[in-house]
Protein backbone atom coordinates (compact mmCIF):
# COMPACT_ATOMS: atom_id res chain seq x y z
CA UNK A 1 0.00 0.00 0.00
CA UNK A 2 1.56 3.28 -1.01
CA UNK A 3 1.23 6.45 1.21
CA UNK A 4 -1.17 9.21 0.14
CA UNK A 5 1.25 12.51 -0.30
CA UNK A 6 -0.49 15.07 2.21
CA UNK A 7 -2.18 18.19 0.41
CA UNK A 8 -0.25 21.08 0.56
CA UNK A 9 -1.91 23.59 3.44
CA UNK A 10 -1.90 27.26 2.87
CA UNK A 11 -1.02 29.85 5.37
CA UNK A 12 -3.06 32.36 6.18
CA UNK A 13 -1.38 36.34 5.57
CA UNK A 14 -2.64 38.75 8.13
CA UNK A 15 -3.36 41.63 5.98
CA UNK A 16 -4.16 44.53 8.49
CA UNK A 17 -1.20 46.53 9.71
CA UNK A 18 -3.22 47.89 12.39
CA UNK A 19 -6.99 48.05 13.98
CA UNK A 20 -7.24 51.55 13.73
CA UNK A 21 -9.35 53.03 11.38
CA UNK A 22 -9.12 56.95 11.94
CA UNK A 23 -5.63 58.85 10.75
CA UNK A 24 -4.44 62.31 10.47
CA UNK A 25 -3.94 63.15 6.90
CA UNK A 26 -3.90 67.04 5.39
CA UNK A 27 -7.34 66.84 4.85
CA UNK A 28 -8.07 66.36 8.89
CA UNK A 29 -9.19 63.32 10.55
CA UNK A 30 -10.28 60.86 8.52
CA UNK A 31 -10.80 56.85 7.73
CA UNK A 32 -7.71 55.75 6.89
CA UNK A 33 -7.44 53.50 3.32
CA UNK A 34 -4.64 51.05 1.78
CA UNK A 35 -4.62 51.32 -2.20
CA UNK A 36 -2.64 48.40 -4.16
CA UNK A 37 -0.59 50.04 -6.17
CA UNK A 38 -0.53 46.20 -9.16
CA UNK A 39 -4.32 45.94 -9.42
CA UNK A 40 -6.20 49.82 -8.34
CA UNK A 41 -8.43 47.97 -5.35
CA UNK A 42 -9.20 50.27 -2.52
CA UNK A 43 -9.81 49.29 0.91
CA UNK A 44 -10.53 50.56 4.36
CA UNK A 45 -8.01 49.95 7.20
CA UNK A 46 -4.06 49.89 6.97
CA UNK A 47 -2.83 46.62 4.85
CA UNK A 48 0.47 45.45 4.53
CA UNK A 49 -1.19 43.45 1.48
CA UNK A 50 -4.28 43.88 -1.13
CA UNK A 51 -6.72 41.98 -0.19
CA UNK A 52 -7.71 41.52 -3.68
CA UNK A 53 -4.51 40.13 -5.48
CA UNK A 54 -2.15 39.91 -2.28
CA UNK A 55 0.38 42.21 -3.66
CA UNK A 56 2.60 43.79 -1.21
CA UNK A 57 2.97 47.16 -3.57
CA UNK A 58 -0.11 48.95 -1.05
CA UNK A 59 0.17 52.80 -0.23
CA UNK A 60 -1.84 53.95 3.05
CA UNK A 61 -4.60 57.13 1.55
CA UNK A 62 -7.21 58.86 2.87
CA UNK A 63 -11.16 57.85 2.50
CA UNK A 64 -13.56 60.09 1.14
CA UNK A 65 -15.36 62.05 4.11
CA UNK A 66 -18.82 61.48 2.29
CA UNK A 67 -20.46 58.34 -0.05
CA UNK A 68 -24.73 57.31 0.52
CA UNK A 69 -26.12 55.42 2.70
CA UNK A 70 -26.25 51.48 1.16
CA UNK A 71 -28.88 50.05 3.55
CA UNK A 72 -29.35 50.35 7.75
CA UNK A 73 -31.11 49.52 10.65
CA UNK A 74 -32.17 50.33 14.50
CA UNK A 75 -30.76 48.17 16.73
CA UNK A 76 -32.98 48.39 20.42
CA UNK A 77 -30.14 48.23 22.71
CA UNK A 78 -31.40 46.96 26.58
CA UNK A 79 -31.49 50.59 28.40
CA UNK A 80 -29.01 52.04 25.62
CA UNK A 81 -32.23 52.87 23.25
CA UNK A 82 -31.99 52.61 19.61
CA UNK A 83 -28.51 52.36 17.89
CA UNK A 84 -28.64 53.04 14.08
CA UNK A 85 -25.72 51.34 12.32
CA UNK A 86 -25.34 51.03 8.40
CA UNK A 87 -23.17 49.83 5.05
CA UNK A 88 -21.62 53.34 3.48
CA UNK A 89 -20.59 53.29 0.37
CA UNK A 90 -17.97 55.86 0.08
CA UNK A 91 -17.15 58.07 -2.75
CA UNK A 92 -13.98 55.78 -3.96
CA UNK A 93 -16.25 52.20 -4.18
CA UNK A 94 -15.52 51.15 -0.34
CA UNK A 95 -18.04 49.80 1.71
CA UNK A 96 -18.37 49.67 5.21
CA UNK A 97 -20.31 49.34 8.33
CA UNK A 98 -20.53 52.12 10.45
CA UNK A 99 -22.15 53.63 13.32
CA UNK A 100 -25.07 56.23 11.98
CA UNK A 101 -26.66 59.27 13.66
CA UNK A 102 -29.95 61.02 12.91
CA UNK A 103 -30.99 64.13 13.29
CA UNK A 104 -33.78 66.45 11.85
CA UNK A 105 -32.92 64.84 8.57
CA UNK A 106 -34.14 61.17 8.39
CA UNK A 107 -32.28 58.06 7.36
CA UNK A 108 -33.42 56.32 4.33
CA UNK A 109 -31.09 54.61 1.97
CA UNK A 110 -29.55 56.26 -1.31
CA UNK A 111 -28.93 59.03 1.25
CA UNK A 112 -26.09 61.10 1.33
CA UNK A 113 -24.07 61.06 4.10
CA UNK A 114 -21.02 62.48 5.42
CA UNK A 115 -18.19 61.54 8.02
CA UNK A 116 -18.10 63.18 11.59
CA UNK A 117 -15.38 62.78 13.70
CA UNK A 118 -15.64 63.29 17.69
CA UNK A 119 -12.40 62.67 19.59
CA UNK A 120 -11.79 59.11 18.59
CA UNK A 121 -15.18 58.01 17.62
CA UNK A 122 -16.34 58.15 13.99
CA UNK A 123 -19.93 57.92 12.45
CA UNK A 124 -21.77 59.04 9.59
CA UNK A 125 -24.98 61.31 9.15
CA UNK A 126 -27.18 62.43 6.66
CA UNK A 127 -26.29 65.23 4.62
CA UNK A 128 -28.41 68.27 5.42
CA UNK A 129 -30.72 69.80 2.83
CA UNK A 130 -29.60 66.88 0.48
Amino acid sequence: MSATPEAPVSVPIADLDSDDLLGSFAEGRRLVGTRCGNCGQTMIGSRVVCSSCVSRDVSRVPLPGTGVLYSFTRLHVGGDGVRAVGYVDLDDDVRTLADLREDATPLRPDAPVELVVDGDAWFFTPVTGA
